[in-house]
């Protein structure tokens, strides 16, 4: 009995509670609405795969392709080129010192200091202790250490003091890992860190690893670990999720699929409500009452539902909540999701409404609403659990419902298109009135609005006018605009209301009107505004609220008339929009829809709050009926996405107000854009402009509704707005000392500032207490040094004078040497034509053994006098910067095979083998200078020959990585010391100085001019050597391919001309010596010559007979040979031309041939050069026209 008794206590207290707060009954029937936030938001990929929050309020996201920050209005995002060493971002962790650590696919773990300017990288290659650089978890425990898994190297613990150590899984080894991929990790309430594998799940004990053992048939494979507000642990697993009680005991989850009805499969995160929110195979689901509902999404991205695969849930620390997939993007669902619920119509639901566009909402007697819309259903709806019943369809047909009102005898009333219908929920009985009606028709239009006065009669309002009809449908009034007893003919009814004591009010498009029941017409209330009433409606007190177009105005019923008592507009905050519907609360708040949104007013602090979609509306667009309140305070008022339904008493705003930070700083420096740190004072130089400060108000509850200012000391005479950008641009700055000023208002109405940011701003440097002290003591120093300064002038100018005498004489000096040796190689070469030229005509006569030897040792002493001759006119020629390259194509192997002909008969006198190697890949043609390449060759490899005793010479043709030709010279000869190598290339340097040089001879020119040679055609020389083990040399020359023909070989095109083919050779030479040897090497060869003197003999000559051939020679006395060519062509000379000389410049057989010469000959002379010259010369069918230069 006592047991009886206290249950009877219990339920009487249970009702009574249900009594007294029915009035503040909470919505159950909140409908959560995701927003997706994805690539087009500015997230750098819509795979999401790890979330943190540091302590100011940003939230860091790990994605496929880089780090994201997000402040709630965009991202800034950091990838390779910003520090990261890989962008697939597996794992986002802030530990306890506000650190960022990243885990990467490819890079290993990274960490961003507090500043958030600085990368440090652990990896495999900088930390040989991590076996992977594939991180994929990461977590931090209550000692400091940072534990991070990877993808099949185990798992890792970087000690606070730097430290790292490996666990991985060992197979007989208990205490082990269950796996070595490591895949999530979560810390118990209690600091136990617990570890997720593809093997199973596993607690760290300190020492070594515990696993815990799963259900039976249940997937070892973890895709997730979290602990909720109980201590239990949740694990994410293949096929269906298990949790892991208090108690130790592992159980798989029991809740369904709402959609599939299969297993869920792992718990994302439980909110602050207690409410767990699951990964299921349909998307995603939230728990009530012990089942899974499923919470549908919406992409706007692909413009339809969608079920992403998610990778976890996290709750920040506003209470709103975030999503992250694999496929989708990020969702996030603020804080204040549960303000407002949305039903919409689903078709597969039959609990859902039946219209998908609700039209008419109206409040019954009960507590609940009635509903009409586009569907033609009638519907009855429950504010406090959300069910619905569908009371009656096809209320009108076919025709849209517009309007509904419950009357007080309880009848249900619909206003549709020209028809208006009675439903009567007691009995069923449904009763029409058509536009036809014979005694009683339906306005013309559509029935937008209906009221019931406090006589019980109903009134009804259309475009076709105003009715006012019994509980029974009887017409008892009917006023058309325009009409004596009606509306003006402009005039068009917007809105009822019912002042109680004082009949029917209306307001309309100019004003408000009442209706006069002594003379049965619609007339002007006194004191009310006198432009458009677009919503109406009365507070419990009385006051009358009417809304405009940006205005809000409260009045007092006076008798037949209104007194104002108040006035809002744009100027209190309030938006200029038409108002749809409006309703005050308890509270005496105004709720006005908007096309804007829904609006909220509080008069006593002219405080605006615009709800928009970001708060969880189902559309910003209203439409125009009115607010629909409930006897227990539930507002109900429908869009053309679905039914908003809200109790303002369970409308929350914030507890707190969130941070207000500077985002960034950047200035422009240089033309380049400069970041400056953001807890720091701003320093800004000389120079800089354009600085750029952004501020945010770090909540991510309707971040775009946030509001900014500035004002900046000294600079803004007021606060400058800069809406909800948060940025502010300063052009230039003055130089001093500013303060700036900034605050934010939240989406609710309050602000919040920052401390005053200081701005110094340098001056220019002629500006600072330096410069002017500086300039100053100038002043004063000048004064002082005006007397010394003339002396100092006269002294500079001697100074200059002498300089410029010393120029002049080292111009004078080196166009001397030039001089000099251009003469020299002149005037040497024509007596080396006699010498050379005599011994060759000597050896071609019968000698003794001795005499040859003796005419050898002329021969080759007159050949290394030529050499000398010829290095020291490269030498200048390089020095005077006149050097110049003949490039023309030429085939590289061909070159390489005539050096090798020219330098293996000497490797074979002294004994030595000679090496030639051609490597796959050379070019058959390129583009360069051959006989300059011939010249480096011949000089590395006769050095080569030269001073290697023994072994072997070798040359070896081939092409580097970067495709430049690469001829690589190798002897096995004595070898060069450091210090050799060193000097090697100096002028007049030899390896071993006065000794190499007696021994061996040479100038010590050859390889500086070599050197010189192969930098003049973009290559280089390297030398690689080592005493005793030979040399090599090898010559890199970035010679470009050529698709043209090689220049033609004189060898193998022409065949000299022989002593059986006789020419008549016309020799014009006025040296008798060099005339004679020319004449004799001509004459051995069998042609005839006749020798001129001078230019005016040679025309004789012509002029008595013919010739086949002249040679000429250009210094002439008198008339030199240029000037002698033309006047032999003059006279009518048409046989080849041949210029010899002693020259040396460049230019000289330019000239040659512009003057008409066919060939061209350089002395000193041999009888091969003039056998070649003649050959390619005299015969008619030459192609190129011109002989070889030697």
């Amino acid at each position: 009995m006592r047991l009886a008794g206290i249950a009877l206590v219990w339920v009487w207290c249970s009702l009574w509670a249900c009594t007294v707060f029915a009035g503040d009954a909470a919505l159950t029937a909140s409908l959560p609405q995701p927003r997706q936030i994805g690539v087009l938001d500015g997230l750098p990929s819509n795979r999401v795969n790890s979330i943190a929050e540091d302590r100011q309020g940003y939230l860091w996201i790990g994605t496929r392709d880089g780090l994201a920050r997000y402040d709630g209005v965009g991202f800034r995002v950091w990838r390779v080129e910003d520090g990261l060493r890989d962008n697939f971002v597996w794992a986002v962790h802030l530990d306890g010192q506000d650190r960022v650590w990243i885990g990467t696919r490819r890079g290993g773990l990274s960490m961003l200091d507090t500043d958030r300017t600085t990368f440090t990288h652990y990896n495999s290659a900088s930390h040989p202790q991590i076996r992977g650089d594939d991180v994929w978890s990461i977590l931090s425990t209550p000692d400091g250490a940072i534990w991070f898994g990877s993808s099949d190297t185990g798992l890792h613990r970087l000690a606070p003091d730097g430290s790292i150590r490996r666990f991985d899984s060992v197979g007989n080894d208990s205490q082990s890992l269950p796996s070595s991929s490591v895949g999530h990790l979560a810390v118990s309430p209690d600091g136990q860190l617990w570890i997720g594998t593809k093997d199973g799940v596993a607690r760290w004990t300190g020492t070594g690893f515990e696993a815990i053992e799963l259900p039976q048939g249940a997937s070892t494979s973890v895709n997730g670990l979290v602990f909720d507000a109980d201590e239990n642990l949740w694990i994410g697993a293949l096929g269906q999720g298990l949790v892991r009680g208090r108690d130790g005991h592992t159980t798989l989850v029991g809740l369904r699929d709402p959609v599939l009805g299969m297993p869920a499969l792992q718990m994302l995160v439980q909110d602050r409500s207690g409410t767990r929110w699951f990964d299921t195979r349909s998307g995603l689901a939230r728990e009530v009452d012990g089942k899974l509902e499923d919470v549908p999404l919406y992409s706007y991205a692909s413009r339809g539902a969608v079920r992403p695969s998610w990778s976890l849930g996290y709750e920040d620390r506003e209470g709103g909540l975030w999503f992250a997939s694999v496929d989708a993007g990020l969702w996030h669902l603020p804080a204040n999701w549960r303000n407002f619920t949305v039903l919409q119509r689903r078709l597969s639901d039959p609990s859902t409404p039946g219209n998908a566009f609700v039209r008419g909402v109206a409040a019954a007697k009960d507590g609940g609403f009635w509903l009409v819309g586009t569907g033609g259903v009638l519907d009855y709806l429950d504010p406090v659990t959300g069910r619905i019943e569908h009371r009656l369809t096809g209320v009108c047909g076919d025709v849209v419902n517009r309007s509904v009102h419950e009357s007080a005898s309880g009848f249900i009333w619909v206003g549709c298109m020209q028809q208006l219908a009675r439903f009567d929920p007691r009995s069923g009985d449904v009763r029409h009135w058509h536009g036809h009606h014979p005694t009683d028709p339906a306005p013309t239009g559509e029935i937008d609005h209906m009221a019931e006065g406090a006589d019980g009669n109903l009134w009804l309002a259309s475009d076709g006018g105003i009715q006012s009809r019994t509980q029974d449908g009887r017409i008892i009034e009917a006023l058309r605009s325009g009409e004596r007893r009606g509306l003006p003919a402009s005039t068009r009814p917007l809105r009822f209301v019912d002042v109680t004591g004082e009949g029917i009010w209306i307001g309309t498009t100019s004003g408000i009107y009442r209706f006069d029941p002594r003379e049965r017409a619609f007339k002007a209330v006194p004191g009310g505004p006198a432009g458009a009433v677009n919503a109406i409606t009365r507070q419990a007190d009385g006051t009358l609220w009417v809304a405009g177009p940006g205005r809000l105005e409260a009045y007092r019923l006076d008798g037949d008339g209104l007194v104002l008592l108040s006035r809002f507009g744009t100027r209190d905050g309030l938006p200029f929009v038409t108002p749809g519907g409006m309703a005050v609360d308890r509270t005496g708040i105004v709720w006005i829809t908007t096309v804007r949104g829904l609006l909220r007013f509080e008069p006593r602090t002219s405080r605006v709050r615009m709800y928009s979609m970001l708060d969880g509306l189902p559309s910003q667009e209203f439409s125009e009926q009115p607010i629909s309140v409930s006897k227990d305070g539930h507002f109900a008022v429908g869009t053309a996405e679905g039914l908003l339904l809200f109790h303002p008493d369970h409308v929350h705003r914030r507890e707190r107000t969130p941070p207000l930070v500077i985002g960034s700083l950047d200035v422009r420096r240089n033309d380049d854009t400069f970041e400056l740190p953001v807890d720091a004072p701003i320093r800004l130089r000389d120079g800089d402009r354009d600085l750029r400060v952004t501020a945010r108000l770090l909540s991510f509850t309707d971040a775009h509704a946030h509001h900014y200012r500035f004002r900046l000391e000294s600079y803004d005479p007021d606060w400058v707005d800069a809406d909800a950008s948060g940025e502010r641009v300063f052009a230039r700055l003055d130089p001093g000392a500013y303060l700036l000023h900034v605050q934010a208002r939240t989406e609710d109405g309050d602000w919040t500032a920052l401390a005053p940011i200081e701005i110094h701003q340098a001056p220019p440097w002629w500006r600072t207490v330096w410069a002017i002290l500086a300039m100053v003591l100038l002043g004063a120093m000048a004064l002082g040094l005006a007397a010394g300064a003339y002396r100092e002038r006269l002294r500079r100018k001697a100074g200059w004078q002498l300089a410029e005498h010393k120029r002049e004489l080292a111009e004078h000096a080196s166009q001397a040497k030039t001089r000099f040796l251009a003469t020299l190689g002149h005037e040497v070469r024509t007596p080396m034509t006699g010498v050379l030229g005599m011994s060759e005509l000597l050896l071609n006569t019968e000698l003794d053994p001795r005499q040859r030897s003796y005419a050898e040792s002329i021969r080759r002493a007159g050949d290394h006098l030529m050499r000398l001759v010829n290095d020291a006119l490269d030498l200048a020629r390089i020095e005077a910067g006149r050097l110049e390259l003949d490039p023309q194509p030429f085939e590289p192997v061909r070159l390489a095979q005539d050096v090798v002909a020219l330098c293996a008969p000497m490797a074979r006198n002294k004994s030595l083998q000679f090496d030639t190697a051609i490597d796959e890949g050379v070019p058959a043609r390129v583009l360069g200078d051959a006989g300059r390449v011939r010249q480096i060759l011949l000089n590395l490899l006769g050095n080569a020959v030269k001073f290697t005793e023994r072994g072997n010479v070798g040359l070896r043709l081939g092409v580097s990585a970067e495709g430049a030709l690469v001829f690589t010279v190798s002897d096995t000869g004595p070898g060069l010391s450091a210090e050799q190598r060193d000097r090697l290339f100096r002028r007049f340097e030899q390896a071993e100085g006065v000794r190499t040089a007696s021994r061996y001879g040479g100038s010590g020119l050859g390889l500086a001019i070599s050197q010189e040679l192969s930098m003049a055609m973009g290559g280089r020389i390297d030398v690689e050597s080592t005493p005793g083990a030979g040399t090599r040399f090898a010559v890199t020359l970035p010679l470009p391919a050529s698709e043209g023909a090689a220049a033609p070989r004189v060898e193998a095109e022409y065949q000299r001309i022989t002593a059986a083919v006789g020419l008549e050779v016309l020799l014009v030479e006025d040296d008798p010596t060099v005339a004679e040897v020319i004449a004799g090497l001509l004459q051995s060869q069998g042609h005839e010559v006749v020798h001129a003197m001078h230019g005016l003999a040679a025309l004789s000559e012509i002029s008595v007979r013919s010739f086949d051939l002249a040679l000429l020679d250009l210094d002439l006395p008198g008339i030199d040979g240029l000037a002698l060519a033309g006047m032999m062509r003059a006279h009518g000379f048409a046989q080849p031309l041949v210029a010899v000389t002693a020259r040396a410049d460049v230019d000289a057989e330019a000239a040659a041939r512009a003057a008409g010469f066919d060939g061209f000959l350089r002395k000193p002379l041999t009888g091969e050069m003039l056998a070649d010259t003649l050959a390619g010369s005299w015969r008619p069918s030459r192609e190129g026209g011109a002989s070889p230069e030697f």
